[in-house]
């Protein structure tokens, strides 16, 4: 057995494989444009002729536009141009003008009378388009029981407290309502007489008409007035037949 493993080759020796050294960086060379481009130094005689170029159409625009507006807003000043004022300055400065006061009529001094005039107008007639105002009291006069003799009417008209003065026959109208027991006829639209106090009162008389007899009893009938102005007033009344 010895012998067999003294026999044995010995083991060959492992060779190390040598590494590789790492390439050596070479230098790319310029290209030929780049060389070619070096500015070549700025010289002052060249520089000099760069900045004023530079600089020289800038100042000269500027000084003129600031010439031009200095002239512009001489300009109004030395040909004496008012500028006018804004549309609120002008509001503002406009003058305010004040309405007259309403001239308000004076009432005469305690004692004295008013003018002729003033009383037709007071008295005379009163204000347009008002209403009418009636006052009425009856009396049985010789009016009676079974004869024809007229009863009394006294009437006052007035408008807004003034009295109505310049009014007809034709500006009263009568019309009596119910029937008494035994009437024959009413005395509707039958003014037998009729007189103008001339200070709003109006006197009239009435009787049954078609020549009726009277007959006793509360006659119960109303009175309507109405004048060329339109205004219109009405009123009940009860005349007394004994």
């Amino acid at each position: 057995m010895a012998s067999k493993q003294s026999a044995k080759k010995p083991a060959a020796p492992v060779k190390a494989k040598p590494e590789k050294a790492a390439p050596k960086a070479q230098a790319k060379p310029l290209p030929k444009a780049q060389i070619a481009a070096k500015p070549a130094q700025k010289t002052a005689a060249t520089a000099a002729p760069v900045k004023a170029a530079e600089k020289a159409p800038v100042k000269a625009p500027v000084k003129a536009a600031k010439a031009s507006t200095k002239a512009a807003i001489a300009l109004p000043q030395v040909m004496g141009i008012v500028k006018s004022p804004t549309p609120l300055q002008a509001l503002s400065a406009a003058p305010t003008i004040k309405s007259a006061s309403p001239v308000m009529p004076v009432a005469p001094p305690l004692g004295e009378a008013a003018a002729p005039d003033a009383e037709k107008i007071i008295i005379g007639k009163a204000a347009a388009g008002g209403a009418l105002t009636l006052s009425v009291q009856t009396s049985q006069g010789n009016a009676a029981n079974g004869n024809t003799q007229p009863a009394n009417i006294l009437v006052l008209v007035s408008a807004q407290g003034a009295p109505v003065v310049d009014l007809t026959k034709d500006h009263f109208t009568l019309m009596e309502h119910f029937e008494v027991p035994g009437q024959m006829a009413p005395f509707s639209n039958n003014i037998s007489s009729f007189r103008n106090a001339g200070t709003g009162a109006y006197l009239l008389q009435t009787k049954p008409i078609t020549g009726a007899p009277w007959r006793s009893g509360h006659h119960l009938a109303q009175l309507l007035v109405s004048d060329d102005e339109d205004r219109q007033g009405q009123v009940a009344f009860k005349l007394i037949i004994r």
